[in-house]
């Protein structure tokens, strides 16, 4: 982790921040409709090698908690997520 912060996002930067999965995924709406339901923990993350993003993505746990509850159970989505638009973390698949 190479920063952190918290930040209320504004419409527009969740728009900005979720403008990949526009069109993409049908609860993109939703999404964007949590982000600005409250203050966000915000990582930045740095590639130390090839597997730092995997080995996060791997830390998060699958999209829906259901799911990660079952398959990866000690993982952020699993302990912490409702749904699969309150699902505890956003991690982005881009790097």
């Amino acid at each position: 982790v190479s920063a952190i912060m918290t930040k209320k996002l504004t419409l527009n930067e969740a728009k900005e921040f979720m403008e990949v999965y526009d069109g993409v995924i049908k609860e993109y709406n939703y999404l964007i409709e949590q982000l600005l339901t409250g203050t966000c923990i915000v990582l930045q993350i740095e590639c130390i090698d090839d597997n730092t993003f995997g080995e996060f993505r791997d830390f998060v746990g699958p999209k829906d908690p259901e799911i990660a509850k079952y398959i990866r159970p000690n993982t952020l989505r699993a302990k912490y997520g409702v749904d699969r638009i309150k699902n505890g973390v956003h991690c982005t698949d881009l790097k």
